[in-house]
């Protein structure tokens, strides 16, 4: 299947309750679809833009087979082509590129198609979000 990357925005969920002067920026980027990643992962000059707090640590596998700590930070409102959830993000080394992992895509209903290199909404509920509540 080889990568591909899709254009996200992300904001500090928590803006709309501080006052101006702490809120964080509005980030749009390019992250990396990865449905072998579980989370959200975004690097630690993205993590001081949105001015995240943390939240938790975690230890993580990475790609090459080894465990690390990370921090967890949050909440981050992810939009991906107009379709938005709330997530926690892990905080990865600054300049690294950001990941987009199983849970925010099942959050905002996005099935990938490896032939085609990008996302596709559910057939299901194309318009919008289709959860499961059972």
């Amino acid at each position: 299947m080889g990568t591909f990357s899709v254009k996200v925005t992300l904001r500090n969920w928590q803006n709309r309750f501080l006052p101006e002067d702490q809120r964080g920026e509005e980030v749009v980027c390019d992250a990396i679809v990865d449905s072998g990643a579980t989370e959200l992962a975004i690097p630690s000059d993205v993590v001081e833009r949105l001015r995240l707090v943390e939240l938790d640590k975690t230890t993580a596998y990475t790609a090459d087979g080894r465990r690390r700590e990370y921090r967890v930070t949050g909440m981050v409102e992810l939009e991906v082509e107009g379709r938005r959830c709330q997530v926690r993000a892990v905080e990865l080394p600054a300049g690294a590129r950001p990941l987009l992992g199983a849970f925010p895509l099942e959050a905002m209903d996005w099935h990938i198609d490896p032939s085609r290199g990008k996302l596709v909404p559910s057939p299901e509920s194309p318009d919008r979000p289709l959860i499961l509540m059972c």
